[in-house]
């Protein structure tokens, strides 16, 4: 029985848009997506920061620090998204 990857490769089936990376594979279009935006979000971060968050370094309440404020943002989009609901009346 083949694995997934090789099952997709020799089938030579098209795959959503490109591959993100050779090994990751779902048939859900959202998960590609989101795989897709993770791989070329961490691609921009190397080649910005010239390293990977494999090799970053740094003391961890700084983590923590950096969790709590992405965690804040998140808040706020949020409630935007509720707002223009409401704003633009879209039933739940």
């Amino acid at each position: 029985m083949f694995s997934l990857y090789e099952d997709i490769i020799l089938s030579k089936k098209p795959i959503i848009n490109e591959v993100v990376r050779p090994f990751v594979f779902t048939k859900d279009p959202l998960i590609m997506n989101l795989l897709q935006s993770f791989a070329k979000r961490s691609e921009q971060g190397i080649e910005e920061y010239k390293g990977t968050m494999g090799t970053a370094q740094k003391p961890l309440e700084d983590w923590i620090t950096d969790v709590q404020e992405e965690m804040y943002d998140a808040c706020v989009y949020l409630e935007k998204v509720k707002t223009l609901i409401k704003t633009l009346n879209i039933k739940k």
